[in-house]
């Protein structure tokens, strides 16, 4: 009897057990059907080395509050569900080659990979975890969200012309269509008010009574040497394809649309564009992805219990 009543005891004291550490492992959140934790976020948030190290691409930051390892864990359900879609899923299989690959390349064996993850305070399985979730976001961007990006060459020129817009050395050559009106009919344009009319007359045509009289000239290979170093300036500032502001020269008002803006010499900018391309990529991708998960959520049941 007493036997009876001990193991009865047992039973209950392990129940209760169990029940309490359900309730302090509190669920964070709930995506479709899968469960974060709060103890996941935590270990993570305790072990940020590890994933910053091998998903750098996803965990960019030195920290992370609570909610934003929420948001980041959800985010990595979405990809999976998505990457479902699509018919691709990253498998054991495929994390073991590419932790193999990775000891090849550091010349490294799982002993000591091992040894390395215990430094870190990580455990192997966390590391393969951290490495799925890598693999997936890479091949994420790759068929997902790279073919939303186009980064034009335009693009590229326009953030060289603004990184270097004060190296003397730099030299253009424009393609301009100039419109003109005299000082006499508009003696000093409000702010906005003539390129917006520019703007206006190249969408339909028409000309406000004020600036009936403007003129219109295409000026081809303008050179900067004999500019004045107002208009230089002015030119220089202004992306391709854009107005520049009122300029007054000669007793007119200009406002100069850049058809074309060239670099004279161009060695300087050719050995730094793929540079900048690679981070006007990145910086797009960032932006798409905030877009792409927001609008994912809606196609999904998540509950944030925070």
């Amino acid at each position: 009897m007493k036997l009876a009543s001990r193991f009865f005891f047992v039973v209950a004291l392990i129940a209760s057990v169990n029940a309490e550490a359900k309730l302090l492992d509190k669920i964070s959140a709930i995506v479709d059907d899968n469960i974060i934790t709060l103890s996941q976020i935590t270990r993570t948030q305790n072990n940020l080395a590890i994933k910053k190290n091998v998903a750098p691409m996803i965990y960019d930051k030195s920290s992370y509050t609570v909610e934003e390892m929420v948001t980041i864990s959800i985010n990595k359900y979405l990809i999976r569900s998505k990457l479902s879609d699509i018919g691709y899923t990253i498998t054991d299989d495929q994390v073991e080659a590419q932790i193999k690959t990775n000891q090849d390349r550091l010349g490294v064996d799982r002993r000591a990979l091992m040894g390395f993850l215990k430094q870190q305070g990580t455990s192997f399985d966390e590391y393969f975890e951290a490495l799925r979730e890598a693999i997936e976001y890479s091949y994420f961007v790759n068929r997902v969200i790279s073919p939303m990006i186009s980064i034009s060459e335009q693009d590229v020129k326009n953030t060289y012309y603004k990184n270097n817009k004060n190296d003397s050395r730099m030299n253009f050559k424009y393609a301009l269509i100039d419109y003109a009106v005299s000082k006499d009919a508009v003696a000093k344009p409000a702010k906005g008010q003539m390129e917006e009319v520019v703007k206006q007359y190249r969408i339909n045509g028409i000309l406000p009574d004020d600036y009936s009289t403007m003129t219109v000239a295409n000026l081809e290979d303008i050179v900067e040497e004999g500019l004045t170093s107002e208009l230089k300036g002015l030119l220089k500032e202004t992306d391709e394809g854009s107005l520049t502001s009122p300029i007054l020269i000669s007793g007119q008002h200009h406002v100069f649309f850049l058809v074309k803006k060239d670099l004279a010499e161009t060695e300087a900018f050719a050995t730094q564009k793929e540079k900048i391309r690679d981070t006007l990529f990145e910086a797009a991708v960032k932006s798409e992805t905030v877009i792409w998960f927001e609008r994912e959520k809606n196609k999904h049941y998540i509950k944030i219990s925070l």
